[in-house]
């Protein structure tokens, strides 16, 4: 069976003298692993389609649950993210974080579009990295079910607009002062990252890292957003900590 895809490579690992192993997530078929026969050769017409971060048209033949690269377009290959360590250190993360979410053989559409639109803006500096990284794991969580409620008091209802709050990094509720009891997975936002939290997740996708907030802020968002996704993925990632590496780095 043949099939016609969008996709981009979020893995690579080589296969014998000249070819590859792609770990590939798509729109259709989400994470799936493609043999790409001879494209490590320099002759390769499908060379740059074969590279991590290339988003490409891919023809696929399938056997078995098995996938043979038999034709690719390159779109885009997000080459210079290359050139920056700690861009490059971010981007990974993201694919793997992608990658883990992502279901194998269901319609990954939305996740696609999430990865790329963050890979788009950690190419071309649209905000911090810091920014970027927490926009992408609560939009991530929320694209895939676990939307984290900031609006509403899950003990008595009322509202948390224009208020500090108590959230709750593992359930992903929130409650009031009145409300509050503090310990455990409660951690107190300010209203600030209430709403940057409410704009990551209700706002349309190509608008999701458009907001401002202040240092330390950004530091509270990421360290929440960072350990909500962890909690839902229930798996630590080793390019994270390799990005964590990276940003300490002078």
């Amino acid at each position: 069976m043949r099939h016609k895809i969008k996709g981009i490579v979020i893995r690579e690992a080589p296969k014998g003298e000249t070819s590859k192993l792609l770990t590939v997530l798509t729109s259709t078929l989400g994470v799936i692993t493609v043999n790409a026969k001879g494209v490590r050769k320099l002759t390769s017409p499908y060379l740059k389609s074969a590279q991590l971060f290339a988003l490409s048209d891919m023809l696929l033949y399938e056997k078995n649950g098995f996938y043979t690269l038999t034709e690719a377009a390159l779109i885009t290959d997000f080459y210079s993210i290359r050139e920056d360590i700690k861009n490059y250190s971010l981007a990974c993360y993201l694919c793997d974080a992608a990658s883990a979410f992502a279901v194998p053989g269901e319609e990954s559409a939305d996740i696609l579009r999430l990865l790329l639109n963050s890979l788009y803006a950690v190419e071309n500096s649209v905000s911090s990295r810091a920014i970027i990284k927490a926009a992408f794991e609560l939009r991530l969580c929320a694209e895939c079910g676990y939307d984290p409620d900031t609006s509403l008091c899950a003990e008595c209802g009322s509202e948390l607009i224009g208020q500090d709050f108590l959230f709750n990094i593992v359930g992903g509720i929130s409650v009031c002062r009145s409300c509050a009891h503090e310990g455990g997975e409660f951690v107190r936002l300010t209203d600030s990252v209430g709403q940057a939290i409410r704009h990551i997740t209700e706002s349309e996708l190509s608008r999701f890292i458009s907001f401002r907030i202040g240092e330390n802020d950004t530091h509270l968002l990421s360290v929440v957003a960072e350990r909500f996704l962890l909690s839902h993925a229930e798996r630590g990632f080793k390019t994270l900590s390799f990005y964590k590496h990276c940003e300490e780095l002078q």
